[in-house]
């Protein structure tokens, strides 16, 4: 199969034939139709991750294939497994665990930490290539006729918005919910809001023209995440009942976690990077919840392709590319000027 692989850390992809793994008992060759490309796999790219005081190296093996966000075609099926048919069109839940720990069969196969590694994208190969070997097979998700390429953004931009979303719970439905930095987890975050919670959605973003998508996308103010701008909104509507922050760096907790009220939950998905510092005597006092959350479950990606499914969200903006443009899709991502996602086409 052809593919764009990673042969160093911080090197241009290169274009390689490599053998993809026939599917055994309980797993499945997928056809990949479309890769989205995720700020994730510029981290790994790099080859770490910023702690602040350290940076945390990534451990994977080479010649490696990025691309966690992936859709396509069943193309065969393993001894035992009769379903989804060769042929449909389908999702892939790439964060996979070992499927048989305590975590794994409570749902929660993002958080294993099982050896070996079983991510696709991650550990495992990925959907920047032909083909890509499931190593269960029900991690597949049906997505009927969902426009080419809203089930691979499904699968890491859009599963991440939606369980970072959950996670808020049941605030007044008049107090106001802060999301900070309309990328294109943000944006995705935009489009499923209404869907998930009642809250009128407030944006901020230092880009003009995310501001401007996140309002075409149901924000009720789209603010640059300064003191000032924030201090109007609150005189008008409140401290934020909950902040979700898209970057995760050092600027964006500061403004997140002071924008809240009172009882209000700052959940933090970007991983940007960097060290933050906050006086501990203010988390009884205030009293606010920090929560991390990392992509989301199984059974919550299928809930989200259902939603799809139902028309209830609307398209993020979406830029197909050819797979041998990785690289120049990965410089554009990596300089700001990727409004949306890109998707990547075999």
């Amino acid at each position: 199969m052809k593919a764009q692989a990673m042969t160093a850390f911080g090197a241009p992809l290169e274009p390689m034939d490599l053998t993809p793994q026939k599917p055994g008992p309980g797993e499945a060759l997928l056809r990949v139709s479309r890769a989205g490309l995720c700020h994730s796999d510029l981290h790994i790219h790099d080859g770490y991750f910023d702690f602040g005081d350290i940076r945390q190296p990534v451990a994977i093996d080479m010649p490696a294939v990025l691309g966690h966000e992936i859709e396509g075609e069943v193309a065969e099926l393993g001894e035992g497994v009769s379903a989804p048919a060769a042929g449909t069109r389908v999702a892939v839940y790439p964060w996979l665990g070992c499927n048989a720990c305590d975590t794994c069969r409570a749902g929660d196969q993002q958080l294993c930490i099982a050896l070996p590694r079983r991510a696709l994208g991650v550990a495992k190969w990925g959907g920047m290539a032909e083909y890509v070997h499931v190593p269960f097979a029900d991690a597949l998700i049906p997505i009927g006729d969902l426009a080419p390429g809203l089930g691979a953004l499904a699968m890491c931009s859009g599963l991440t918005a939606y369980s970072a979303l959950k996670k808020i719970g049941t605030p007044p439905p008049e107090q106001p919910i802060l999301l900070l930095g309309m990328g294109g987890v943000g944006l995705m975050a935009m489009a499923l809001a209404k869907s998930v919670l009642p809250n009128p959605i407030i944006a901020a973003d230092i880009d003009a023209s995310k501001r401007e998508a996140a309002l075409s996308y149901g924000a009720v103010e789209a603010i640059e995440p300064t003191p000032e701008a924030w201090k109007a909104i609150a005189s008008k509507r409140g401290g934020a009942a909950a902040a979700i922050d898209f970057v995760g760096a050092p600027a964006t907790f500061g403004f997140g976690t002071a924008a809240l009220r009172r009882g209000g939950k700052y959940i933090i998905v970007g991983l940007f990077g960097g060290k933050a510092s906050l006086p501990l005597a203010s988390l009884p006092l205030r009293p606010i919840s920090i929560v991390g959350s990392y992509v989301g479950r199984l059974d919550e990606a299928r809930e989200l392709i259902a939603l799809m499914r139902q028309g209830a969200i609307p398209a993020p903006p979406m830029h197909e590319r050819p797979l041998d443009q990785a690289n120049s899709a990965i410089d554009d991502l990596r300089a700001g000027k990727v409004l949306g996602r890109v998707v990547l086409k075999p």
